[in-house]
């Protein structure tokens, strides 16, 4: 795709996508002018807070579905997308550079400015579902520098020096979500040995995974400890967040897959350092310095939603999590450390890309909260796993959110975490950092299991903690 742009900078890149209706690759062009606000420029705004005149228009559900495996369908959807979306700009007097979002395969539709009189005219359109107003999404720093370089440690991660409380925003809570897995998959039933032809297919064990010793040289901090590890070579991760440091020497990201959904800034570099630390947790190598991730040496896709200053919208979240539901694979991971509010398409885009066998690890979010009204937190769908906090004594930590929509818990207070510029950190925090430990249980087993429950859990039903075995 981005070959594809690059062989045609001559033309514009709003045209190549109305001819391919492949529009990824060109946004990272930087050819679009009139783009979205940016929050980064904007001061004295809040997380969840609507985007005045940005809007998100999501199309009937109404063309070919794609099959697994079949690339001409996926053409054939988005040919048909591009029609409705071109004759909707047509019809609304909708200019290129007013689009920035175009949604293509799992979610159909667009994101753009509106003037008042467009919006109307939008609703009343046949093709359209329903209108999302987009929102300003924040980050927060996702760790305190407490030794960097691999050098040596002041804080062995132990959870004795506790952070102070977080600087987090926090994302609005959400609506009731998904009721508790059970820690284990059931035992798969015995096939007929009488029937060499097909037998009836039954649901699958947990794979074994592979164990590791740790190299000399290596961390284990407490929460890998606590959760448990093992070897993620040859499984992949697409990290939805910040970017990520793509020369970190403890982190394997492929550059080739990874992407910006920034416009006019194509880089997956991270500015401001919470993708780097979510990454270290989840995969970082076991190569004898630095520490090792749940799922160590697993490979980490970026998909940058968030800017240096760690804003984003909710329309790019939506884009990535369509990006994976299109391009990725069963037995993928996708952690999102990231909420919004309420929002439809973004829980629906998460649900459409589980039911493909794509595995999501999502944190509960940190306003002490029901999480019963934050997307994507409150999804309950197969293959989706809330995540809450917890310190190191296996209480829930007091700022993490709460509720029926939580799975398990895992470490969130006091981590260590690798961090931009090629180091590792401690004193890491959040649900953020809470939910990678459930995205590399799930690489390494496609489930997660549990050993015992929190206390002090707000909803009196207390979460399971998360773990290999």
């Amino acid at each position: 795709m981005l070959l594809t742009c690059a062989l045609r900078k001559s033309l514009s890149c709003f045209a190549l996508a109305a001819v391919l209706g492949l529009s990824t690759g060109c946004q990272k062009e930087e050819l679009l002018e009139n783009q979205f606000a940016s929050p980064v420029a904007i001061e004295g705004l809040t997380h969840g807070q609507p985007i005045e005149g940005q809007y998100i228009i999501v199309f009937k559900n109404n063309d070919t579905v794609v099959s697994e495996g079949k690339a001409g369908e996926l053409s054939a959807v988005r040919t048909s997308a591009l029609k409705i979306r071109q004759k909707l700009y047509d019809a609304s007097g909708i200019e290129p550079a007013d689009v920035s979002q175009v949604y293509e395969g799992v979610i159909k539709g667009f994101a753009a400015r509106l003037t008042e009189e467009q919006l109307a005219a939008i609703r009343k359109r046949p093709e359209i579902a329903y209108v999302e107003q987009d929102r300003y999404v924040y980050l927060s720093k996702a760790s305190k520098a407490i030794f960097t370089k691999f050098g040596n440690t002041k804080d062995n991660g132990n959870g004795k020096n506790k952070p102070a409380a977080p600087e987090e925003p926090t994302p609005t809570p959400t609506e009731p979500a998904p009721a508790e897995p059970e820690p284990t998959e059931p035992a798969p039933s015995e096939p007929t040995p009488a029937e060499p032809t097909t037998p009836k297919e039954s649901a699958p064990a947990a794979p074994a995974y592979t164990t590791i010793t740790p190299v000399a040289g290596e961390q284990v901090p407490w929460n890998i400890e606590l959760v448990g590890y093992g070897d993620g070579t040859g499984k992949t991760v697409w990290v939805i967040d910040s970017g990520i440091d793509t020369d970190h020497p403890d982190l394997n990201v492929d550059l080739n897959r990874s992407l910006s959904l920034i416009y006019q800034n194509p880089s997956v570099e991270d500015g401001y350092g919470h993708g780097t630390s979510v990454a270290g947790i989840i995969a970082a190598k076991n190569n004898g310095s630095g520490i090792i991730g749940v799922a160590a040496n697993a490979t980490i896709v970026a998909l940058r939603v968030f800017d240096d200053a760690g804003a984003g919208t909710l329309s790019r979240a939506i884009n990535a999590v369509n990006h994976v539901g299109n391009n990725g694979k069963p037995g993928d991971v996708v952690n999102l450390s990231l909420g919004s509010g309420m929002s439809t398409t973004l829980d629906n885009a998460v649900k459409t890309a589980a039911a493909k066998g794509i595995l999501f690890a999502i944190a509960a979010g940190n306003s002490a909260v029901d999480c019963y009204e934050s997307s994507p937190a409150r999804v309950d769908a197969p293959g989706v796993y809330t995540v809450s906090a917890m310190d190191n004594y296996l209480r829930l930590w007091e700022r993490s959110n709460y509720g029926a929509a939580v799975d398990f818990a895992a470490p969130g207070v006091n981590v260590t975490v690798t961090t931009k510029g090629g180091g590792i950190g401690g004193g890491a925090f959040g649900t953020s950092m809470a939910a990678p430990h459930v995205a590399g249980v799930l690489l390494l087993r496609g489930t997660v299991f549990s050993q015992g429950t929190i206390t002090g859990d707000k909803d009196n039903t207390p979460d399971p903690i998360a773990s290999v075995k």
